[in-house]
């Protein structure tokens, strides 16, 4: 929990940075795609700080009013990122095509350029510091964070890419383009992103719902399952998995072939399959559930 509270702190401080620097230079250039990547730069930063919250109450234990801990909130400030990055793309698209249709305005390319070279740097910096964290402590917040920081440094490349094409044309008879690039800049990349906010908002969405999750995480185990040699008088039922923020909850009903079983037996074969668990899944809830003939009803 440490080392993802701390990349988050790395990164809201990263963003913050360079949402300073990006809206302050979006005001003075007037350019729309300086300025929606500012913004998105201090929507990351806000979801950072509040991501560093919810890594806390993640690993609180459970309480009377949150008897299932706080695993929830990580799923619910996924979908808010998504919602927000939504919204915040349709705004800057109906701003920029209010601005392209009304004859599109004239950049200030040299400053522009100058924003680029810090801004491409610290995104890039901080998707490799969530890259590496995500690495050795999968986490759907800093995975988040990875998405969003990669959106930023093809967004911020794109633009400096773009201002050197300008640069080459605009003294010959295609310099006309140059009114228009910031403004088709920012249509491009809103039209292009919009699948990862909606993946966002949709994977959230699925697991506060408490859907199965993706096969990924549920084809691998279900097949050590079946492969599992139980002990005598006992046979797999259906198997349940579900999936909240890092949280896995795991299912599994035990038929019971007999109508007397040693509740040794039980015991035993509840260890083996929550060993089972175990391995597939680092943080994991799992119920084994005893059906049919043994009478005792169902353990956990």
């Amino acid at each position: 929990m440490e080392l993802e509270s701390k990349t988050l702190v790395y990164s809201a401080i990263i963003a913050l940075v360079l949402s300073m620097w990006g809206i302050s230079m979006g005001v003075y250039t007037e350019s729309g795609a300086i300025m929606l990547d500012g913004v998105f730069n201090l929507l990351s930063a806000v979801m950072a700080f509040i991501g560093i919250r919810i890594a806390y109450l993640t690993s609180q234990n459970y309480n009377d009013r949150f008897p299932l801990g706080y695993f929830a909130f990580e799923p619910l400030m996924v979908m808010v990122k998504g919602i927000s990055i939504l919204v915040l793309v349709a705004f800057a698209l109906s701003a920029n095509l209010q601005t392209l249709l009304a004859g599109g305005r004239e950049p200030q390319i040299g400053m522009m350029l100058i924003y680029v070279v810090p801004a491409v740097a610290g995104c890039l910096l901080a998707w490799y510091l969530c890259f590496l964290s995500n690495q050795r402590q999968p986490s759907n917040l800093l995975l988040a964070e990875q998405q969003g920081w990669l959106i930023n440094s093809v967004i911020s490349g794109a633009i400096g890419v773009a201002l050197l094409i300008v640069m080459l044309i605009q003294d010959s008879s295609f310099g006309w383009v140059a009114r228009y690039v910031d403004q088709i800049l920012v249509i491009v990349f809103s039209i292009i992103f919009l699948k990862d906010p909606y993946l966002l908002v949709r994977n959230g969405f699925k697991e506060l719902l408490l859907s199965a999750p993706d096969a990924e995480h549920t084809v691998p185990f279900k097949k050590a399952l079946s492969q599992q040699p139980l002990l005598a008088g006992f046979s797999l039922g259906e198997v349940l998995v579900m999936k909240t923020g890092r949280r896995f909850w795991v299912t599994i009903e035990l038929v019971c072939q007999q109508p007397q079983l040693a509740v040794a037996d039980m015991v035993a074969q509840r260890k083996q399959l929550r060993a089972i668990a175990n391995q597939y899944y680092d943080n994991n809830y799992s119920e084994i559930v005893f059906i049919e003939a043994c009478r005792t009803g169902h353990t956990s």
